[in-house]
């Protein structure tokens, strides 16, 4: 790692012997670590601090957003993927848009997934029921939970849209207007839901109190929800996806998820010898930000709900694909249009949170509303807010990713797990978006490219490639002159301030020889790592 101090940590890492949680807000790991401490298990804290984070973060999350996670219990083979990504009603159909799919109101919504992935998670690998593990959220929803300035901006930005829905408003502009940081949130509505849920698990959600509100309110709002919609969703346990990169096992989100996006973009940089060259040099980044290019142009021409399209997953994931799509990568000029591969043509907004506990079981957990406040839509009488997940469809009939009714969207959500020897090394994800793979392709070279321990992988400076105006976005961190160099050679470079590139990674790394969990949280967010 170098010892330039502009790549240096801005907070410590963390480290325990025993167990170890991060997530996106210090009221939610917190939480988990006390249920780690009471003697629940890596996935009982995750699922307590997930619905926690609800409460406490909703511009990021909420009950009717959707989850996606990695679960590796102490001794299992492999990690089981937790796919809790919901379909659009079945009767909505693309007439209910006109030129665009609508970013609020309740035809913005897919089925909500995360309520069944809590249970899925505590029903298979947990040792606490759902009673116990809403009890702390439950409390903050009916008490108050104090909001951080973070929230408080997001709630603003978001106040015209949310106050065009009562019970948006009801639950978040209290007395009309955003509350100050430092405030307490009420959220009464959303306390009994939580109530609901914790007496009769995911059916009390699914088939319950929730899905009649939902349904009514969409008859109301001109929607499409129907109480088959609801009654049938169940979130799927699969197997991951997974490449090697340098001698080292990298798992990831099957789709519909984007985290092959990961998989590729290492699997196109393992041809280039990244560790010989400097972190930070103009041939570091232009090189990353070329695969970032040739995989995510892959994405638009081939992916999409792996139920409704034939995708050719594992060539695009093979090493034959990657050495095709690395040849289209001029090693000094940037790409100003890049064309998607032929895998014919080759054989065969968001939280986080990861935990290992003293087993050895381990997850890493994301979930979602999709972009800030999602939906920006309540459903009446329950306090839930719901994503605005369609907006991730495409409504071009030539996309893989067109919307239909009762179609998943691709998703930006994705975690990642990584073994050296079969042996657990690290495990991470950053909410953010389309940022979020950029991410998680930069910490991992970080970590394994370039030596660094885990918290300075996560603080050193980031890029992150816009796909819709081609600009490459580089915090000024970076050394003024590599940022010439990079325009030089063709990159429309946009200079950010520092730690500003959006994504908030976090993680644990577990030190094959100690046994030691070291957490770490992004210094770009509020974020916290608590262990023993």
């Amino acid at each position: 790692m170098t010892a330039d101090p502009r790549w240096t940590t801005q907070r410590p890492p963390v480290v325990g012997t025993r167990a170890m949680i991060s997530s996106g807000h210090p009221l939610a790991t917190e939480a988990g670590l006390r249920t780690l401490r009471n003697g629940g298990n890596a996935f009982d804290a995750v699922v307590t601090a997930a619905a926690v984070i609800a409460v406490a973060e909703p511009g990021t999350n909420h009950v009717g957003g959707d989850v996606f996670a990695l679960c590796l219990p102490a001794g299992a083979a492999d990690p089981d993927a937790i796919n809790a990504s919901g379909p659009s009603p079945a009767g909505l159909t693309v007439d209910a848009f006109g030129d665009e799919i609508p970013p609020h109101g309740i035809n913005a919504a897919t089925v909500p997934g995360a309520v069944s992935a809590w249970q899925t998670i505590l029903n298979r690998y947990g040792s606490i029921s759902m009673a116990d593990a809403l009890v702390p959220a439950i409390e903050y929803a009916q008490h108050g939970v104090p909001v951080d300035p973070d929230t408080a901006q997001a709630i603003a930005n978001a106040g015209p849209a949310l106050a065009q829905h009562p019970a948006s408003a009801r639950s978040f502009l209290p007395n009309g207007a955003p509350p100050r940081p430092g405030a307490l949130l009420y959220q009464p509505d959303l306390a009994e839901t939580l109530r609901q849920i914790a007496h009769g698990g995911a059916d009390a959600f699914y088939k319950g109190p929730f899905a009649d509100a939902l349904v009514r309110a969409s008859a109301r709002e001109g929607g499409a929800f129907t109480p088959r919609d609801l009654a049938a969703y169940q979130c799927e346990v699969l197997p991951p996806l997974r490449t090697y990169y340098r001698g080292l096992e990298i798992l990831e989100q099957p789709l519909p998820s984007q985290g092959f996006l990961v998989l590729e973009q290492l699997n196109i940089a393992e041809g280039f010898e990244l560790s010989a060259l400097d972190f930070g040099s103009a041939d570091v980044l232009h090189l990353m930000a070329e695969c970032k290019k040739a995989a995510f142009a892959d994405r638009l021409a081939h992916v999409g709900d792996p139920d409704w399209n034939d995708i050719p997953i594992n060539r695009m994931l093979g090493k034959e694909f990657a050495a095709q799509r690395r040849m289209s990568i001029d090693p000094v000029r940037a790409a100003r249009h890049v064309s998607a591969g032929d895998p014919s043509a080759v054989g065969g907004d968001t939280t986080a949170i990861s935990a290992v506990d003293e087993a050895g079981n381990a997850i890493t957990f994301i979930q979602s509303v999709f972009t800030s406040f999602g939906s920006c839509y309540v459903v009446p009488g329950t306090g839930v807010l719901l994503n605005n997940r369609l907006c991730g469809f495409s409504l071009d009939p030539a996309s893989p990713n067109v919307f239909q009714g009762g179609k998943r969207p691709i998703h930006t959500l994705n975690t990642f797990m990584v073994r050296r020897e079969d042996q657990l090394v690290l495990l991470g994800s950053a909410p953010g978006g389309q940022y979020q793979v950029q991410t998680n392709f930069q910490v991992i070279s970080n970590v394994f490219d370039h030596g660094m321990h885990w918290q300075a992988a996560i603080d050193a400076p980031r890029w992150y490639h816009n796909e819709e105006t081609g600009d490459l976005m580089l915090e000024d961190r970076f050394d003024p002159a590599v940022l010439t160099d990079l325009e030089n050679r063709g990159h429309s470079v946009r200079r950010e301030a520092p730690f500003s590139v959006y994504s908030r990674a976090q993680g644990v790394m577990l030190d094959p020889e100690t046994g030691a969990r070291i957490g770490a949280t992004d210094p770009r967010w509020h974020g916290q790592v608590l262990g023993f």
